[in-house]
């Protein structure tokens, strides 16, 4: 069968209108698709057209359909419909919508990231509650605790294998790794949560919060989707520029502080410390030195002392024999406290005398003291042997007060008075000498006594 050229100028002419519309249709961002249509809320598209792809995970799914400004006075928005071309593909609720762009200058396209898989870690008592799997997540938004997700795995291992920002929440041999989704629209948190285990009346719930424990805002959107704006250039150099401006003024106030002449304090200061620090090892090192070298004499003195305490003992045990006397008792008490006034001022000026001599002559001294006070405990009977041992007694005392107020002359010396601190030292070795003769005298006496009765 012929057709006439007319007939076939038309098919022609038809063929070429049905591309031209479907080509103006295409540009337009229009599709033939009897695909899913969707929208969702923008304040800004930042310059997205109709026409634009729409990708989930990488994949081109559809295409932007129509964008529709709504003014509103402070409520304006972008409405954005978008088609889905591809078969079996279906938008999980609270999928994140943004708006990205190929490369610095590419094209834009809207971006579908369904909800990602979050993980917990809890530590494994021999107590510890259950999760399985669909259990609900629970999170404090405002005041309150809301259901915002589900449990999609648990498992136990080993705490080594926990992630070192988590593994100081877990102090257990193992730990429960929690996998849940986030499915509430509008909330967005953080990858790494606290987690807990808590019994509510509809069952055991996986509780999260943030690490610092702080409580985010209950997300305020309606759609079903999480939506993020996307963020200008101009929004993105102008907090640059805000970030820059603070790292200077930041700058210049540490050149404030560190001033050249703060600098020059600072390293005067840190050459004081170190010719402090010189001088102090310098003294530390003598002390050791002169500590070495008097070991000997401190150790002799210590010896000393404690045959000193000894012969103290003795006495007051004696003394309480006959410290029943009120007569005798103050003379006593003077004596003893004599005797340790002369005790610390003897302490100040050993280095100055001959300690091994002083020594040996107090307690040649308090030997003689605990024999008399011996005698005088088996002969307390006799009226005028006490009258003259209060004498002998008081006596002692007198004597070792002038030796203590010697001393605290000596004590009491400034540097110009060296010579008359020779002199002093000298005299007070041997009235110690003198004292020491006296009480082995007065002891022979006394032993004399014992025999004649």
């Amino acid at each position: 069968m012929r057709f006439s050229s007319s007939f076939k100028v038309g098919i022609l002419t038809l063929i070429a209108l049905f591309i031209l519309l479907f080509t103006i249709l295409w540009v337009k961002g229009r599709s033939f698709s009897s695909g899913e249509r969707t929208e969702v809320i923008f304040r800004d598209v930042n310059g997205m057209r109709p026409g634009s792809g729409v990708q989930m995970m990488g994949l081109r799914i559809g295409q932007v359909e129509e964008i529709i400004p709504v003014l509103n006075g402070d409520n304006s928005y972008v409405k954005l419909r978008f088609v889905i071309t591809e078969e079996g593909i279906t938008i999980p609720q609270a999928s994140v919508f943004s708006i990205q762009q190929s490369g610095l200058i590419g094209e834009q396209f809207l971006e579908i990231t369904p909800p990602k898989i979050r993980t917990t870690y809890l530590p494994v008592f021999n107590d510890s509650k259950l999760l399985y799997k669909n259990d609900s997540v629970q999170i404090k938004l405002d005041k309150e605790y809301y259901d915002v997700g589900k449990v999609r795995d648990v498992q136990v291992l080993s705490t080594q294998m926990v992630p070192p920002m988590m593994r100081d929440k877990v102090k257990t041999k193992y730990a429960y790794k929690v996998d849940y989704v986030i499915n509430m629209p509008g909330l967005i948190i953080p990858d790494y949560m606290l987690g807990d285990i808590v019994k509510t009346p509809n069952g055991d719930k996986l509780r999260i919060s943030m690490l610092d424990n702080t409580v985010l805002p209950y997300p305020q959107q309606t759609s079903l989707y999480t939506v993020v704006e996307p963020m200008r250039i101009a929004d993105f150099l102008d907090l640059q520029y805000k970030a820059a401006e603070s790292l200077t003024q930041t700058t210049v106030k540490v050149n404030e502080l560190l001033s050249d002449d703060v600098i020059a304090d600072l390293k005067e200061s840190v050459q004081n410390i170190n010719k402090l620090t010189a001088k102090a090892t310098t003294t530390i090192e003598k002390a050791e030195k002169l500590i070495d070298s008097s070991k000997e004499d401190l150790d002799t003195m210590i010896v000393m002392a404690k045959e000193v305490t000894q012969n103290i003992n003795k006495v007051s045990n004696n003394i309480n024999g006959i410290i029943g006397d009120d007569k005798f008792k103050p003379v006593l008490i003077s004596t003893a406290d004599s005797i340790g006034k002369l005790s610390n001022n003897l302490n100040k000026i050993l280095d100055n005398t001959d300690a091994k001599k002083l020594g040996a002559d107090l307690q040649a001294i308090m030997q003689n003291l605990n024999e008399i006070s011996t005698s005088v405990s088996s002969m307390t009977r006799d009226e005028k042997l006490k009258e003259q041992l209060f004498t002998t007694v008081n006596n002692v005392n007198k004597a070792m007060n002038d030796i203590s107020n010697a001393l605290e002359l000596v004590n009491g010396m400034t540097p110009q008075q060296k010579c008359r601190l020779q002199q002093i030292v000298e005299d007070t070795s041997v009235t110690t000498h003198n004292l020491k003769k006296f009480s082995e005298r007065l002891n022979k006496r006394f032993l004399l006594f014992r025999l004649m009765f």
